[in-house]
């Protein structure tokens, strides 16, 4: 029976390597304006991360990202108001940092996850407080590349064939684009007119929206903007005004379908501005980058090896996640908030809100539980007689179970968990019942080394005769796919050979139908070259 085979290209997602390290940063932070009062004691202060970005370098991987900071403090204030009012202030600092992975380069793709650990502070003046972040980077690099799969064997005997079923994220498509955003950020009627702006700031907010339609890709995302001015009053008092601006872009991808998935990072490169409408607008024009890839779920039973004489195979090692699902849940956690002793009764709850620290995943037999803990932080009106304002923050735990069918215990996850809403009821004036919104997304991969298949070269029966003074010919007809190499190969000839006999100036270039006359005969292998001796240690 004739031997036949067939092959198929996929693009993958080749790991290249992949690192989780620590780090501890101290920065300080300070009141911003003269107006706010110096601290007398420091409440609270908490941590967020935003505007992580990875980047592939010869050698490793570059995370970059900002940290905000928020201080909740009693104000020292004058003896004619003893009652000390709460004040908060924020600050930011950027972090860079490099994570070796010893195979990357220039070029590659890079993914990068920072999560904080823990946050502390200490008190070092009435206008500035030290804040230390622990924070846990994990940083991937791969490298797209197309990967040709043999995929099923006729003519040879099943037992001599070894297969293995391989779970992977096909490339469907990719596209690297940048477009003009515009929008405007309006100054609220009650403050005045803009003179001179002092300085525009502008942030992408973290959650976009991202569909995939019939060949393209919809993007919907918010930039966050802040404005310091000099207004145009008198005393030429600064002024700061917010807003938001909204964008919608289509990213067109010929070939991909509603039900495959896409990955988008969306970059601000930079930002012009301009004053309008007798400064009560600033027009701004940012140029945004996106980075879309969009990928397909696939499932290929790849050939290891073929133990037959009548083949030679080219192989090919691969290196790729293997997705075992994915899910995306939606749960609600709800914890009572007492008090702490010390403190004075609760009159009325001025604010609620909560973060989230620390969430892991591990992966279990069917799933993946997740931890983190929840810092619920509540600002009320005391019921005492000047009613002051006062504070307080209790933290819990929660673990949670998403289940994701094939995953088992030593697979890795990737795992999202936002805060989607915060909610409050007073019980009674020492309890406050919060109950928080969660979305929970869940990743199960496992990592996949082996060596593929990836061409198969069938060789014709050795000749009785060795000699290749009087060879005999053969006349061969070009196949689709088929090169000199692979045809020497088949025929245990040599190219030079081929090339010879057949008068051939382009050996790279054969036309499927050609005629080939081949000589064929056994080449003997060259003696491989004694290896040198390895230098002494030391």
């Amino acid at each position: 029976m004739a031997i036949n085979f067939k092959q198929e290209t996929v693009k993958v997602d080749y790991v290249i390597g992949e690192d989780t390290v620590r780090e501890s940063i101290t920065r300080e932070v300070e009141i911003p304006v003269d107006e706010k009062p110096n601290i007398e004691r420091v409440l609270e202060v908490d941590t967020s991360i935003r505007n992580v970005t990875a980047e592939a370098e010869d050698g490793g991987a570059v995370l970059e990202g900002v940290i905000d900071v928020g201080v909740i403090y009693v104000a020292d204030a004058p003896e004619e108001e003893p009652q000390q009012p709460v004040h908060y202030f924020t600050g930011t600092f950027e972090f860079t940092n490099f994570i070796d992975i010893p195979e990357a380069e220039e070029g590659m793709d890079a993914f990068g996850d920072v999560n904080i650990i823990r946050a502390t502070y200490d008190f070092v003046d009435e206008r500035t407080v030290e804040v230390t972040v622990v924070i846990r980077k994990f940083a991937k690099v791969t490298d797209l590349r197309q990967i040709t799969i043999v995929t099923d064997v006729k003519g040879i005997k099943e037992d001599l064939i070894e297969r293995e079923l391989l779970r992977i994220e096909s490339v469907i498509a990719e596209d690297l684009e940048q477009v003009i955003v515009r929008g405007e950020l309006d100054v609220p009627p009650e403050k005045p007119p803009v003179e001179r702006v002092l300085k525009v700031d502008l942030d992408l907010v973290d959650e976009i929206q991202v569909d995939v339609t019939d060949d393209g890709v919809i993007v919907d995302g918010t930039f966050e903007g802040g404005i310091v001015y000099v207004s145009t009053e008198e005393d030429q008092s600064v002024h700061f005004a917010e807003g938001i601006i909204e964008f919608s872009e289509v990213i067109d991808l010929p070939g991909v379908e509603p039900d495959m998935s896409a990955f988008v990072d969306v970059f601000l490169k930079r930002f012009d501005f301009r004053l309008r409408n007798e400064g009560t607008v600033v027009e701004v024009e940012a140029l945004v980058e996106f980075f879309t890839k969009v990928t397909q779920p696939k499932q290929v039973k790849v050939i290891t090896d073929i133990l037959d004489d009548r083949v030679e195979i080219e192989e090919e090692l691969l290196r790729v996640e293997e997705v075992i699902g994915e899910d995306t849940v939606v749960d609600t956690v709800t914890e009572q908030l007492i008090v702490p002793n010390g403190k004075p009764d609760i009159e009325r709850i001025l604010e609620v809100n909560a973060q989230l620290r620390d969430p892991m995943g591990q992966v279990e037999d069917g799933g993946v539980a997740i931890e983190a803990t929840i810092q619920g932080k509540v600002l009320y009106v005391a019921d005492i007689e000047d009613q002051p304002v006062h504070f307080f923050s209790d933290d819990f735990d929660f673990t949670n179970f998403v289940g994701i069918p094939g995953a088992e215990v030593g697979m890795s996850s990737y795992i999202d968990v936002r805060l989607k809403r915060v909610r409050a009821t007073q019980l009674n004036q020492r309890t406050v019942e919060m109950t928080a919104t969660l979305v929970k997304f869940a990743k199960v991969t496992d990592f996949r080394q082996l060596t593929i298949v990836s061409d198969i070269v069938v060789v014709s029966p050795v000749v009785d005769d060795p000699v290749c003074d009087r060879p005999s010919r053969v006349v061969y007809v070009v196949q689709p796919g088929d090169t000199l190499y692979k045809i020497a190969k088949r025929y245990r000839s040599t190219v030079a050979a081929i090339v010879d006999a057949n008068d051939i100036v382009n050996p790279d270039k054969l036309e499927v139908g050609q005629k080939l006359v081949i000589p064929k005969c056994i080449i003997d292998e060259p003696e491989e070259p004694p290896k040198p001796p390895k230098p002494p240690l030391g």
